[in-house]
């Protein structure tokens, strides 16, 4: 009987040894998970990260021929609101007159040709352009002049003279609707 009873508690000591290590791993999966879980957490962008991620901006108080300049993604953002005469003359525009060519419907969004939104940075020397505030110069077309290398933009942020090869940028963005744009 001795016999028995010793394979009995062997038998129960091998339950109770699985139990404890299945214990022990679960004990283990949890802490690591609750070890991670804050690097995990940390690598998605917070409210802030996603608000300033697409940003939006009410663009119905630029009065015509007025610009504002909003900061997006580091960048500094021109919005431009353009006269039907500046709309007129820079649609007029021979193809062949540009350093780069670019149509009046490729630098506008489609229903929404009297705002201009560029990156108001020069694609020559990187500076910041001026033509952008009300006391700024704006150049022979109109629209932006580069401090840095005297490069020159129309008001639809094709490049018009001076070293720079290329148009101004325009960066991802949306109407939302006739007041609101959207960056992201």
């Amino acid at each position: 009987m001795a016999d028995t009873s010793e394979h009995a508690l062997g038998h129960d000591g091998d339950s109770r040894r699985d139990f404890l290590k299945i214990l022990t791993v679960a004990a283990g999966v949890v802490g690591a998970g609750a070890v991670a879980w804050p690097f995990i957490d940390a690598l998605g962008p917070d409210a802030e990260g996603t608000a300033a991620a697409h940003l939006i901006v009410n663009v119905s108080g630029i009065p015509e021929n007025s610009a504002i300049t909003v900061t997006w993604n580091g960048l500094p953002i021109y919005i431009r609101k353009l006269t039907p005469q500046q709309i007129a003359d820079t649609q007029a525009v021979a193809l062949t007159a540009l350093v780069d060519p670019a149509t009046f419907n490729s630098r506008v969004k489609p229903g929404y040709d009297s705002y201009v939104v560029v990156v108001g940075l020069n694609t020559g020397a990187p500076c910041a352009l001026e033509g952008n505030n009300p006391s700024d110069p704006r150049g022979p077309f109109d629209g932006w002049i580069s401090p840095c290398d005297g490069s020159v933009y129309d008001p639809l942020g094709r490049v018009r003279g001076g070293p720079a090869a290329k148009n101004l940028t325009i960066p991802t963005l949306k109407f939302i609707n006739d007041a609101q744009i959207q960056f992201g």
